[in-house]
C-alpha cells in the first residue's frame, strides 16, 4: 500500500526551497556564508549557473517528494504534528549528516550554522506548503 502523493504541493513545495536557498544564500547570509567559506564572490561557482541551480532544484524537488510521502505514512497531519515531522526530519536527518561531514572536512562552525539554518527553515517552509496544498 502506497501513500497519495501531492503533485502540484511537491513542485510548489520544491519551488519553495530553492526560493528560501535564494534569500539564505543572497541578502540574508551571502556575506557571513562567504567569510566562514574563505572566499569572495568572484572566488565561487562550480559549474555552469544553470546546471547548478537546475540540479538544485531538482534535489529541492525531491526533497518535497520525499517529504510528501512521510507525511502521507503519518496519514496526512495537520499543520503543527506536520511541521514537528518536518522539523524531526531536518533535525534529525539533514542537518546531522552536514555536521559529520563538516567535522571530517575541518570546516568552520558558523558556515555550519548557516547551512543548516537552511535546510531547518526549508524543509518547515516546505512543510507548510505541502500541508496547505494537500
Amino acid at each position: 500500500m502506497g501513500t497519495t502523493i501531492h503533485w502540484l504541493a511537491v513542485l510548489v513545495a520544491g519551488v519553495s526551497g530553492f526560493a528560501v536557498g535564494g534569500l539564505w544564500y543572497g541578502p540574508l547570509f551571502l556575506k557571513p556564508w562567504l567569510r566562514a567559506e574563505g572566499k569572495t564572490k568572484e572566488q565561487m561557482g562550480g559549474g555552469h549557473p544553470a546546471m547548478v541551480f537546475g540540479l538544485a532544484f531538482l534535489l529541492n524537488l525531491f526533497s518535497a517528494f520525499i517529504l510528501d510521502h512521510v507525511f502521507g505514512t503519518y496519514g496526512n497531519p495537520a499543520l503543527a504534528p506536520s511541521l514537528l515531522v518536518a522539523f524531526g526530519v531536518a533535525l534529525g536527518f539533514v542537518i546531522p549528516a552536514y555536521g559529520v561531514n563538516y567535522l571530517f572536512a575541518g570546516r568552520k562552525l558558523a558556515l555550519f550554522l548557516i547551512d543548516a539554518g537552511y535546510w531547518l527553515v526549508t524543509y518547515l517552509v516546505m512543510g507548510v506548503v505541502l500541508v496547505l496544498l494537500s
